[in-house]
């Protein structure tokens, strides 16, 4: 289920388990297993976060020595209707 989770929705969760585990009132068996959710989590939002990196690098082309052309993804796109962008 994870990892189909936004980035968005992985982070405000990893945040809710970072709080449960820093009030100290879980039992151990209880922060282990918030422990194990939040590194899941955490994975989630590193490996989208790589994945936009890369799709921006690909985006932004390559120099002429091959190094990638590092530029800021202007987002032009809106949203029309719930859920569905135009283009």
């Amino acid at each position: 289920m994870a990892e189909t989770m936004r980035y968005e929705e992985a982070q405000a969760e990893l945040e809710r388990v970072l709080r449960d585990l820093e009030d100290g009132t879980t039992t151990l068996d209880d922060a282990l297993a918030r422990y194990e959710r939040g590194v899941q989590l955490l994975r989630v939002c590193y490996g989208q976060l790589k994945d936009a990196e890369q799709k921006i690098q690909q985006l932004s082309g390559v120099d002429d020595a091959g190094k990638p052309l590092l530029q800021p993804l202007e987002h032009v796109a809106s949203v029309t209707k719930k859920g569905k962008r135009a283009e």
